[in-house]
């Protein structure tokens, strides 16, 4: 019985541990990544709602995560910012695009953040 409570006390102290851990900044990435083809591949507005919905969480959890390869050098961090926020803006006008029923018109508003994401990542990736 002892050996029970000893392996009860370890499983939720080891979870707890894990559950604490700081985001993962290239999970968050990659979800965004995912996501936005999604969007982009979307049939209805519901769909594509969901999934920018989806890809600006992974942003705003990505906007306020500095870079583990920074070593705490917080000098770039709010170009950084700007960057991530400049692509939530994008994602939040293809949102509102998508709920006006301008599916097309808001698919099309995501080809935007490619550019984005190419002079964002040669700056801080």
């Amino acid at each position: 019985m002892k050996k029970f409570f000893a392996f009860m006390g370890l499983a939720v102290f080891a979870s707890s541990t894990f559950a604490t851990n700081p985001i993962n900044l290239r999970d968050e990435m990659m979800i965004m990544s995912q996501r936005l083809v999604l969007a982009s591949k979307a049939s209805s507005s519901e769909e594509f709602q969901n999934n920018i919905s989806a890809f600006i969480n992974a942003a705003e959890h990505s906007k306020v995560t500095m870079p583990t390869k920074w070593n705490g050098d917080q000098s770039q961090f709010p170009g950084y910012q700007q960057g991530i926020q400049k692509v939530i803006d994008v994602a939040t006008e293809a949102s509102n695009l998508a709920k006006e029923g301008k599916l097309d018109a808001a698919k099309t508003k995501l080809y935007e953040m490619s550019e984005l994401r190419q002079m964002y990542h040669k700056l801080y990736k």
